[in-house]
């Protein structure tokens, strides 16, 4: 087989069409530009980037109440987020005291690397407290942080509301929340 014989080549003209009418573009959005700029600079200073996150009352929730559940002093959570692990929220904590119970709680998630995360962090922490897990969100949004409550046998761990939900996304954020209370 021959390749057949190379054709004249045809030149085409380019012409800048576009060119005249984007030239005054750049005059008109530099002072939206700089607004949109200013803006974002001191908005970032307001969040964390952070993967793992100990819990702060950012003043959101009500104070106890002597007959419900409260939150133990000292107690802790950490926030571990990953986009398309799947799971359902659950409202009540499951102990993550022994590899089994790691291991029962990472097979919820549809990615294996959420429940690599998830023992992994609860290996790192390596602590006799008692330490309990629950997906606290799915969704577009990631919780600035979470608080936890014992009653009785029960812990929950519950989310913060976002400030600035984002109003559509393209996968959901799966967030759990990992509780490390100590004894006591």
């Amino acid at each position: 087989m021959r390749e057949p014989a190379a054709a004249t080549v045809r030149r085409t003209r380019m012409r800048p069409r576009l060119g005249r009418l984007l030239s005054p573009l750049p005059a008109v959005l530099a002072p939206v530009l700089v607004t949109v700029l200013v803006g974002a600079a001191t908005l970032a200073g307001c969040g964390s980037s952070s993967s793992s996150t100990a819990a702060q009352d950012p003043g959101t929730s009500s104070p106890p109440s002597s007959s419900g559940p409260v939150s133990p002093p000292g107690a802790t959570v950490h926030l571990i987020s990953m986009t398309g692990a799947g799971a359902v929220p659950s409202a009540t904590a499951t102990p993550l005291n022994t590899p089994a119970q790691v291991a029962a709680f990472a097979r919820q998630f549809r990615l294996p690397a959420m429940g690599n995360r998830v023992r992994a962090f609860v290996t790192r922490l390596g602590t006799d407290d008692d330490i309990q897990g629950a997906v606290i969100s799915v969704g577009c949004d990631r919780p600035p942080g979470a608080a936890v409550q014992v009653d009785g046998d029960t812990v929950t761990i519950t989310p913060y509301d976002v400030e600035s939900p984002l109003p559509e996304c393209l996968a959901a954020v799966t967030t759990v929340g990992i509780a490390v209370i100590p004894h006591g």
